[in-house]
C-alpha cells in the first residue's frame, strides 16, 4: 500500500430543499489515503487528533463551573448553565 497523504472527506448530505447548505455546518473527516499499488484500491483510515488536539473549535472555560467547552456552546455541557 502506497500512502497518498491525507484529506478531508465533507461530512453531512444533500437535502431536497436547503441544497448542500447542511454540508457547511456538519464537517469534515480527516482522513489518510492509501492506495494498493497493484489493484489500485483506495483504503480511508480516520487521522486520529493528537493529545489535547481539538476538532479546530476554540475552547474556552465556563464562567460557572471552570471546566472547558466549545466557544461556540449556547450552554455549558459540564454544568448546564446558559452562556453569554
Amino acid at each position: 500500500m502506497e500512502h497518498l497523504g491525507q484529506e478531508k472527506l465533507q461530512l453531512g448530505q444533500y437535502g431536497l430543499f436547503a441544497g448542500s447548505w447542511s454540508n457547511l455546518l456538519s464537517g469534515a473527516l480527516a482522513v489518510d489515503l492509501y492506495c494498493c499499488t497493484r489493484c489500485k484500491k483506495l483504503e480511508f483510515y480516520a487521522v486520529e487528533p493528537l493529545e489535547g488536539e481539538t476538532d479546530g473549535i476554540a475552547q474556552v472555560p465556563c464562567p460557572h463551573c471552570g471546566e472547558l467547552h466549545e466557544m461556540d456552546d449556547p450552554k455549558c455541557p459540564h454544568c448546564g448553565k446558559r452562556l453569554y
